[in-house]
């Protein structure tokens, strides 16, 4: 299938991202229109230009003109025009009070594009703001933040000393990040340790391979397992070189693991759903959207005995993946209880290189499911132990298709 890679619509709202998904916005910012009587005598900036463009006709702008002119005319701090403006935009989306529609600067938005790409310079995690607080959604596999040990479900409170309380979103990420081969220190509240952690991160190029896979044996039989680290811009290609080994294998089962698979495209999760079930993957509905999308191509692994993975860090694209097989029966998921982002997106590029990404729909399994705060609950549940190297998940699954229960 041919994907839209560059046009960067109808994304997921997790994407792989590293230290860095940019959900967040400026601290300041005018955060909801007005309605009223004009204020008289407002006078608007005289460098800013096109202030009539698009404007709605049933909005007063008068007090926002009114409270920029002041602010230009009372702070002692510097003001910078470009910033305001871009300031007021972000405070505009946060009105809303859906942490994912968020407005991206020129820069947000090229390291957005750049970290769905697959290749970026930082610590290798996702983050999302929870309760106030930089949440990690999963670390990358093989990546600075997992040899270091930072774990899905962890709060970052400082960064390098500063507390993420007294920052906003933008701000911790740009701390988060820096110079390859610098340091950056964190502190991190994990549940379960009775005091923050503090763990020391060293930056670096990541480069994300989405999809590895290997042959797995036990008892006499084999087993192809592969992993999914992103539904990225490499993943339908390398999928599909994986069904080729598996048809010259004929594998007594496949284990898919998807633990701390943030999440990616959607026409690639429906591109990996069509080679097990043939049907609807999932169903997108909203303000005005109400659409189906159905395999795309034949099911060449649906006689193939299939488990799946997941955990906390299995996200969006995961879960849409995962809940696809779940639903038509093609897989059996085993693990823990999935992440719970289920909403569609929509990037719109604006004029000067920024962006917005807008939440323009959820999804629902084909039977009906939602995913969006719930998530997908496994087959069989099962906890990995922190202080084991075991990995009782994986050890399940191919109990699982040895045994059939």
């Amino acid at each position: 299938m041919k994907k839209l890679k560059k046009n960067w619509i109808k994304a997921l709202c997790v994407f792989v991202v590293l230290a860095a998904m940019l959900y967040g916005s400026f601290a300041y910012g005018y955060s909801n229109g007005q309605k009223g009587t004009p204020v008289i005598g407002f006078t608007k900036q005289a460098n800013i230009v096109n202030t009539e463009v698009g404007k709605p006709a049933s909005v007063d702008f008068s007090l926002f003109w009114d409270a920029w002119n002041k602010l230009k005319e009372k702070s002692v701090a510097a003001t910078d025009n470009q910033k305001m403006l871009y300031g007021a935009i972000s405070g505009m989306m946060n009105s809303i009070n859906d942490p994912y529609t968020v407005f991206f600067t020129p820069e947000d938005n090229k390291r957005f594009k750049e970290d769905i790409g697959g290749q970026f310079v930082g610590i290798g995690v996702e983050l999302v703001e929870k309760s106030g607080y930089p949440t990690v959604v999963a670390p990358l596999s093989k990546t600075p933040a997992e040899t270091a040990g930072i774990k899905a479900g962890d709060i970052i409170l400082q960064v390098d000393g500063k507390k993420t309380s007294e920052m906003g979103f933008n701000e911790i990420i740009d701390n988060i990040r820096g110079d390859k081969g610098t340091t950056v220190k964190l502190q991190i509240s994990r549940e379960g340790s009775d005091k923050p952690l503090e763990i020391s991160v060293v930056r670096d190029t990541i480069v994300v391979k989405s999809v590895e896979w290997e042959t797995k044996t036990d008892n006499g039989k084999k087993y192809d397992y592969v992993k999914v680290r992103q539904f990225g811009d490499d993943t339908s290609s390398l999928f599909s070189d994986f069904a080729d080994q598996v048809a010259k294998d004929k594998p007594d089962g496949i284990i898919i693991d998807l633990r701390d698979n943030p999440g990616g495209y959607l026409e690639t999760a429906v591109d990996l759903s069509s080679y097990f079930v043939d049907g609807v993957v999932v169903s997108e509905k909203g303000k005005d959207i109400n659409k189906d999308y159905s395999t795309v191509h034949s099911a060449t692994l649906k006689n193939y005995k299939t488990t799946i993975l997941v955990n906390g860090g299995s996200a969006s694209a995961s879960e849409i993946f995962s809940g696809a097989l779940q639903d038509h029966k093609a897989a059996t998921l085993i693990g823990e209880q999935t992440f719970g982002k289920g909403c569609v997106q929509e990037l719109i590029d604006l004029a000067g290189g920024s962006a917005i990404k807008v939440t323009v729909a959820n999804w629902y399994t084909p039977n009906g499911r939602g995913i969006s705060g719930t998530g997908n609950t496994p087959d069989v549940v099962i906890k990995n132990d922190d202080n084991s190297k075991v990995d009782a998940q994986l050890n399940r699954a191919i109990n699982f298709l040895e045994t059939g229960k």
